[in-house]
């Protein structure tokens, strides 16, 4: 006998899940981790700072006024003991740790490239590509073992393309892309979906001085085919955090090592 309808939307899609969202007080991380919540997942947030870069009431604080379970733990996530301590906290916490997403990042140096500080490289490599890594390295140890986990790494619609004067940023986002690849590779065989999330450009406060420029403005909205209501050419946080939902849930589960592309088009052309 089917379940009545009123039964069968009290289904949530995370409901038992635990997710640790890196990143997740500002932006794409915030957005992801109270979509995340909204569907039932008890959430650990992990972060350089506990209050939003947007303003307001911190990240897991806006969950729990909600009625869902969360936590905040202060994770640098270049720092391998503290990544360590992030995992442990979720397998204290809660028992379990079904999810994690890399959502600490950064622009990095930008302009001419011939004027760039390698020690500026250095560092956006450290954050973007090596802190995801180890946040990946320490949770997927404990998925191999649960032969479960979801996987999700920010990289960006700008790890697919070349776009100039940005060349740190491409390189690191492309590197993400390149673990996530050959993780899925290797973790598959354990039941584990390994993906990356490309977001395009997304309104957020990290880009706030970069949209208010015309000149970006105008090469954005040329490089964008998609217009959507009000003829926008950027996409909210909730649109990306509703892709990281999908690949959050079972709704994903035959796929791994691909590249999940948000951006009204942008890497299309």
């Amino acid at each position: 006998m089917s379940q009545p309808a009123e039964a069968e939307e009290a289904v949530k899609r995370l409901d038992g899940k635990v997710a640790i969202v890196t990143g997740g007080s500002s932006g794409i991380g915030r957005a992801s981790a109270l979509r995340f919540a909204e569907q039932g997942a008890r959430v650990i947030i992990g972060d350089v700072r506990t209050s939003p870069r947007e303003g307001g009431e911190s990240t897991h604080d806006l969950i729990r006024a909600a009625g869902g379970d969360s936590a905040f733990v202060e994770t640098d996530v270049t720092d391998e003991a503290a990544v360590g301590r992030l995992i442990q906290h979720a397998l204290s916490r809660y028992a379990g740790l079904h999810i994690i997403m890399t959502a600490a990042g950064n622009v990095g140096p930008t302009g001419d490239s011939l004027n760039v500080d390698i020690r500026d490289v250095e560092k956006h490599f450290a954050l973007n590509v090596f802190g995801s890594f180890l946040c990946a390295q320490h949770a997927l140890r404990h998925f191999r073992r649960a032969r479960y986990g979801k996987v999700i790494m920010v990289s960006s619609n700008f790890g697919t393309v070349g776009v100039a004067r940005i060349a740190a940023y491409c390189a690191g986002k492309a590197a993400v892309i390149g673990f996530v690849q050959a993780l899925a590779l290797e973790f598959g065989p354990f039941g584990i979906n390994i993906n990356a999330l490309c977001p395009g450009a997304t309104r957020t406060a990290i880009n706030q001085d970069t949209r208010a420029d015309a000149e970006v403005q105008q090469h954005w909205q040329l490089m964008t085919p998609l217009r959507m209501e009000g003829a926008a050419y950027i996409a909210e946080p909730a649109d990306q955090a509703n892709a990281a939902l999908f690949l959050a849930s079972e709704e994903s589960r035959f796929m791994t090592g691909a590249c999940l592309i948000v951006d009204g088009g942008w890497a299309a052309r």
